[in-house]
């Protein structure tokens, strides 16, 4: 298991598929959806499995994590929790929103910053690397609104520079206002900006959104994730033989902003957890009863990468459970939009980490309530539309236990 000690096992994996993707469909076929997801507006919910179909997706995936890789490489950059979590974040969101096209200006965005502040972009990767979720926002001005490319081209590209710019600063801010127990702060942070947007755009153009999305390859994805899921479990066992006794290490933890799991138990068990996270995500989809498409793909990589930064069974049940009672118990009905907020209500399991299962489980059923509410205000350029959504009920709720259980603050390490 050198390869996995040299941190090459995310090259690996997405190097993989991106060969598997070509050996999928013709040439021709892939480069015409390749096209499309590029030109595609990509405002939630764009499922480019339908859009571009599964082989062009997975080119997507793949050449857009890698991207990413080559620049932590160029920084400088070990592996750690955190950036595993951007980068499978990112490979989530490349199923339905992100592209490597869109992304670019934010970095450039964020890059400008900080040659102005006239400090380290290094100092910035976790927010440079999840700043392609508002990435849409660059997509619908330049494909979305119909004005003429040579228009709407240099708009979006000058109004993605501009989030980018902004968006380490207002980021620093956004995860005093929920005490670290949203783990997708910088949904939140985008979040507010892309309401600010939507106010501006929606004054002059209306915001149309699609919730259409490509069931066909539901199979191929949830054999994928359980296949993959197990490796990883059987990879931390031969890399460590006791790393279940690390395991524990990790199953203590609140997982509150930020909380490094390989710092705190090691590589081996947090690839354990890794593993395992990925047959909980599956767990949630036969429990449901639901189909694997690009959204809930994103969902379940988003679980999968903060399994490195936050998330682990004990903290993630309660919280699960409690967005699946909300659907059970009120008049909801299981369409695509609580579907995605019971995958990403996992942001909060700090909440259940810290102040319990009762807590989680309160969380858990108030966030699948209020995200409708959140892509409303926030108009669909915020991908990390539960993120918006968890950065208020976390502020709440957080406020609230604090009264019956004051918050002595867990050792976490320093942030990257």
């Amino acid at each position: 298991m050198k390869f996995i000690k040299q941190n090459m096992l995310i090259p690996f994996i997405f190097g993989v598929i991106f060969i598997i993707a070509f050996l999928i469909e013709p040439i021709d076929a892939i480069y015409h959806g390749f096209i499309a997801i590029l030109m595609s507006p990509s405002i939630l919910i764009s499922d480019y499995l339908l859009i571009g179909g599964l082989s062009a997706t997975l080119i997507n995936v793949s050449l857009t994590v890698i991207l990413n890789l080559i620049l932590i490489k160029k920084l400088e950059l070990k592996m750690t929790g955190p950036i595993f979590a951007c980068l499978l974040t990112i490979a989530g969101f490349a199923f339905f929103g992100k592209n490597i096209f869109n992304a670019i200006p934010m970095y450039i965005g964020i890059y400008f910053y900080a040659k102005v502040t006239k400090t380290e972009l290094k100092s910035y990767i976790l927010v440079l690397l999840l700043s392609s979720g508002i990435s849409p926002i660059v997509s619908y001005l330049m494909f979305g609104v119909g004005l003429e490319y040579f228009i709407s081209i240099p708009l979006g590209i000058f109004v993605g520079l501009l989030v980018g710019f902004v968006l380490p600063s207002f980021n620093a801010h956004a995860i005093k206002f929920h005490q670290g127990y949203n783990l997708y702060n910088t949904g939140f942070s985008m979040g507010v900006l892309s309401m600010l947007l939507t106010g501006i755009i929606s004054s002059f153009t209306v915001i149309e959104r699609s919730a259409e999305v490509n069931n066909a390859y539901h199979f191929e994805l949830l054999w994928s994730t359980i296949i993959v899921s197990i490796f990883l479990i059987i990879v931390a066992f031969i890399m460590d033989p006791k790393v279940y006794q690390k395991y524990n290490l990790i199953l203590k933890r609140s997982g509150r902003l930020i909380t490094d799991f390989p710092a705190i138990a090691g590589k081996e068990a947090t690839i354990l957890n890794v593993g395992v996270m990925g047959l909980f995500s599956i767990a949630i989809v036969l429990t449901l009863g639901i189909y694997i498409n690009g959204p809930v793909m994103g969902g379940i990589l988003t679980i999968v990468g903060f399994a490195a930064f936050g998330k682990h069974p004990l903290n993630s049940i309660p919280v699960v459970l409690g967005a699946m009672l909300a659907v059970l118990l009120t008049p909801l009905e299981l369409t695509l939009g609580p579907i995605l907020a019971i995958f990403f209500v996992t942001g909060l399991a700090p909440l259940a980490g810290k102040y319990g299962f009762i807590a989680g489980v309160i969380a858990g059923f108030i966030h699948l309530l209020i995200t409708p509410l959140a892509l409303a205000f926030q108009g669909g350029f915020d991908l990390y539309n539960n993120g918006f959504a968890a950065g208020f009920v976390a502020a709440v709720l957080s406020s609230l236990y604090a009264i019956f259980k004051p918050d002595d603050e867990d050792k976490t390490t320093k942030p990257v």
